[in-house]
């Protein structure tokens, strides 16, 4: 608490009005750093480096308003899934109704594995974990396997069409206040039954700490070396985005890894940034490619945000970005310069991309406002307009996929499971709103919202929505309860839209509470991670375990259960799976 709360006048005479006052004071007086971008946030920095990543996710499931009822709730998931998967399906994404000789009111986690008909494709999966590595789920066993790798959060993984795969991973050492000061990255080859086969040192990157803040202590605890990871779309190539503090500036670029050979193809090196002025501190995060132009064109964002005056408890933030445009041929960078007009977006840029005639679109968003920006470039680089989307307070995720055909931008916004597309061309928009299906919170969840009002939903989302590979559909997850009192809401299901006309193509229960969503690539069968710890509605449910549920396309029925996944949080890592 940063305040000493109200109390009424007689102590000794609290009634329940009072006790609601006294709850909302403390509640009130809280008060957190904003989420910053490619940084650690608040709950990462309360933890030690090695435990910071792992429990980034696990922030969302404290309650303020369902202390209560979390103690008390039953769960009827458990008892509705002891017997799914053994009869027909009545209904898109309906579990069956219980046998007679079920217990009536009793409650179980979900079942290790249940198989309804013959079994979806693919059954062995690479997703990955809470603490950033990755691991293997065999579905037809209902089992995950251990970590792959051993690298940190931040690394990435390609896996190919014989189930080899290859890692760009990162290892981080060298702690100062709490953050690394060297990043490492290795490229590790994997055959395709997990077995490590190689191993290639890539290049290490060193940060300092800012000099004006040693022996001072910086609530914002900023980080001093940053990097991201990602593959071309034809896995030729690695990259290795990466940024590292020398004061006074920021020193960014790319480095280009051959995936053939393990070789570095090229390297490219971005304008410097400022580390602040005297009463300011800025944090310039890895630099990623975020879409392609025409020409071999690539757009390349590098996030920062800066804070004043440093030492500030209640310090104020600032966000924003840098985008450059550079041409890219054979692993080479040639013709770097910036876009102009990229300035202002927004806090981030999620993803950007050509427009007929030689303009660029990029969509970014705008954390404080919870907006999706599309904003249109014409070829000279002068703004056309923007697009303003409104999205849902409290998401940790992108919630936005780009048409097959690359002309419209799907926006997702979960809360109130509506679909927005963006004619990238015009900036004109279509709307839909999904069958909504909100879960009910129960009296004593309602009195955790009265309790708590002003406290937003929030939900972790990775691949909350994804379009079907052959571009006829988009599926994206709901979060039930909006603006609610608790820190994790519930799911509400799978929405089905047709990606043409935007109509309501038909809405899936949850099994449990999902945080993503992949799709198999010959687009017959939907994959849904649901987080460990919590049911569908969001409950707590300590012996419910990290989870994978398949659907079939064709009808939404429940094909497959795998609920004894581990206890960390899992997620796919591409929206299609081979």
């Amino acid at each position: 608490m940063t305040r000493e709360p109200r109390r009424p006048a007689d102590p000794d005479a609290l009634t329940d009005d009072g006790i609601a006052e006294l709850v909302r004071d403390a509640a009130a007086s809280w008060t957190m750093p904003p989420v910053r971008l490619d940084a650690p946030s608040w709950r990462e920095r309360v933890r030690g480096p090695r435990a910071r990543r792992v429990a980034t996710a696990r922030g969302w499931f404290g309650r303020v308003g369902r202390a209560a009822s979390a103690a008390v709730a039953l769960t009827l998931v458990g008892a509705l899934v002891a017997v799914v998967l053994t009869r027909p399906a009545q209904g898109p994404g309906k579990i069956p109704e219980a046998s007679p000789n079920a217990s009536p009111g009793a409650t179980s986690p979900l079942p290790r594995l249940l198989v309804n008909g013959d079994a979806p494709a693919p059954l062995e999966l690479v997703v990955q974990t809470e603490q950033g590595d990755f691991a293997r789920v065999d579905l037809a066993k209902g089992v995950i396997g251990g970590a792959l790798t051993g690298a940190r959060y931040g690394s990435d993984l390609r896996a190919a069409a014989d189930g080899t795969m290859v890692c760009l991973c990162l290892s981080e050492s060298l702690d100062v206040d709490g953050s690394p000061t060297r990043a490492e990255v290795t490229l590790k080859r994997y055959d395709a039954a997990g077995m490590l086969v190689a191993t290639t040192p890539i290049e290490s990157f060193s940060g300092e700490p800012d000099p004006r803040d040693v022996g001072r202590f910086i609530p914002d605890q900023p980080g001093h070396v940053f990097t991201a990871m990602s593959f071309s779309a034809d896995g030729r190539y690695g990259f290795v985005g990466w940024s590292a503090r020398a004061h006074p500036a920021w020193k960014s670029g790319i480095v280009v890894v051959d995936l053939l050979d393990g070789g570095i193809a090229g390297r490219l090196e971005l304008p410097n940034g400022s580390t602040g002025d005297e009463n300011s501190r800025r944090v310039v995060a890895a630099p990623r490619i975020v879409g392609s132009t025409e020409s071999n064109g690539r757009l390349v964002a590098r996030s920062w945000y800066e804070f004043s005056p440093p030492a500030s408890e209640s310090a104020y933030y600032t966000f924003g970005s840098d985008v450059f445009q550079v041409r890219f041929r054979g692993g080479g960078w040639s013709d770097l310069a910036p876009v102009p007009a990229a300035p202002g977006c927004g806090d981030a840029v999620l993803r950007g991309g050509a427009l007929a005639g030689g303009g660029r679109w990029l969509a970014c968003s705008r954390e404080g406002s919870s907006q999706t920006v599309i904003r249109r470039l014409a070829p000279d680089g002068t703004l056309l307009g923007d697009t303003d989307v409104l999205g849902p307070a409290g998401i940790d995720g992108d919630a936005t996929a780009l048409s097959l055909d690359g002309t419209s931008l799907f926006a997702w916004n979960p809360a109130t499971a509506t679909l927005t597309a963006v004619d990238l061309s015009t900036g004109t928009t279509r709307t839909s709103h999904g069958q909504t299906a909100r879960i009910g919170a129960g009296p004593l969840g309602g009195f955790g919202d009265w309790l708590a009002p002003a406290a937003s939903a929030k939900s972790l989302l990775r691949g909350a929505v994804v379009v079907a590979p052959d571009g006829s559909r988009v599926y994206a997850i709901g979060v039930a309860g909006g603006g609610g009192g608790h820190e994790s809401s519930g799911s509400s299901g799978i929405f089905v839209f047709d990606a043409a006309t935007l109509a309501s193509a038909g809405h899936w229960d949850p099994i449990a509470d999902f945080v993503s969503l992949a799709v198999s690539r010959d687009g017959r069968f939907l994959y849904a991670a649901g987080m460990p710890g919590v049911d569908a509605a969001g409950s707590s449910r300590p012996d419910q375990a990290a989870s994978i549920t398949v659907f079939a396309t064709v009808d939404g029925g429940t094909r497959l259960i795998a609920g004894q996944l581990g206890s960390g949080i899992i997620t796919f890592r591409s929206p299609a799976l081979d």
